[in-house]
């Protein structure tokens, strides 16, 4: 986290991207974009500095970590990875999926919401990622369920 007098605010430069010659959709993404690629760094900052979850003139709690285990598997499900995707825009789940990733995994903001298993490197205009695999077919953001007019590829 930089060291000033506003604290923990990170700053994009909304009037150099607003003044770039390409359409409105295109500027909103990369704005989106710019503002959440500014949000892993301040994470990983506030998890060493142990700021997340500390209240002052409160009991302390103790948060319960995601569960682990798939308790029951619908019948059907094999093991070939599958990404079908319907006219509505959503993605059929990851047939056979492991488990949920373990406690050092869990902060990992560079893997795939969808499959779990490849890095991100497509963004929308709303400002969410996948990898290009799960999100090329997409018509609606499976985080947010916007419509999705700009992908945005991420090398």
């Amino acid at each position: 986290m930089r060291n000033n007098n506003v604290g923990s605010l990170q700053f994009v430069n909304f009037t150099e991207i607003m003044s770039r010659p390409i359409p409105t959709s295109k500027k909103e993404a990369e704005f989106a974009l710019s503002a959440l690629m500014e949000i892993p760094a301040q994470f990983k900052a506030t998890m060493n500095l142990q700021l997340l979850g500390k209240r002052r003139g409160f009991p302390h709690r103790s948060v319960l970590p995601p569960p682990v285990r798939v308790y029951q598997q619908p019948s059907g499900y094999s093991a070939v990875k599958q990404t079908q995707s319907t006219g509505t825009g959503y993605v059929s789940p990851q047939k056979n999926a492991s488990a949920p990733r373990q406690d050092s995994d869990v902060g990992d903001q560079q893997t795939c919401p969808i499959c779990w298993s490849e890095a991100k490197n497509l963004a929308f205009g709303c400002g969410h990622q996948t990898c290009a695999d799960c999100g090329k077919d997409l018509k609606v953001c499976p985080l947010c369920q916007r419509a999705i007019s700009t992908r945005i590829r991420l090398y």
